[in-house]
């Protein structure tokens, strides 16, 4: 997952122009953060296309959406979240991320409960 946020901040970064020759050029990988598989993503998706990366996970995990519907209904309820890490201790993203993401999905509140850097999880 860090591998595609990393490649997604570097390529933002870039301008159309800039993209376009990128991948007209197969350039891509050749940028720090972006290596082959983020690269095939980026063109697939730049393409309008469903990235064949994404298509293999969904494959893989296709006996998970008959639960999607219950799952949505459940999240749907959901008002908050009380239990957060965030990448500045053992999480996988930035609080900045995580709190539009709760936004987004209509949470009215959320609580960050980062470890302190010598204090590691207790289940790990």
């Amino acid at each position: 997952m860090q591998a595609f946020r990393t490649a997604a901040a570097v390529v933002d970064g870039l301008s159309d122009d800039q993209l376009d020759l990128k991948i007209r050029t197969n350039t891509l990988k050749d940028l720090r953060g972006v290596g082959p598989k983020t690269a095939a993503v980026v063109v697939q998706a730049h393409k309008g296309q469903v990235p064949e990366y994404l298509t293999k996970l969904e494959d893989a995990h296709a006996e998970l959406a008959p639960m999607a519907d219950d799952v949505a209904e459940f999240r749907a309820a959901l008002r908050g979240d009380l239990h957060l890490h965030s990448d500045w201790s053992d999480g996988g993203s930035p609080i900045r991320e995580m709190a539009e993401t709760a936004m987004a999905i209509g949470h009215e509140y959320m609580a960050l409960t980062d470890h302190s850097p010598g204090s590691p999880s207790p289940t790990g």
